[in-house]
């Protein structure tokens, strides 16, 4: 459904500053803390592929290194970039 909201400027700067560092749109930012307040957390929380982390067990990884794991990750899933 479209609506039009009148919300504070501080507010919607908030918004758009968290839907680009997720890769997200605005309006699933705004829907999701929505449902949040109305006790409706359903949906799934999206990550961006910013938030996958090299995994190490203790040794130091290389960046070029970490790059062709997070390809391979990737591709694994059917992700293509």
């Amino acid at each position: 459904m479209k609506t039009t909201l009148d919300l504070p400027d501080e507010l919607m700067t908030a918004v758009k500053i968290r839907a680009a560092r997720e890769n997200r749109k605005m309006k699933d930012i705004i829907a999701d803390a929505l449902r949040r307040e109305l006790g409706m957390d359903e949906t799934p929380v999206r990550h961006s592929v910013r938030d996958i982390q090299p995994i190490s067990a203790g040794q130091v990884i290389e960046q070029q290194e970490s790059e062709d794991r997070l390809g391979d990750m990737l591709n694994a899933r059917g992700h293509r970039y």
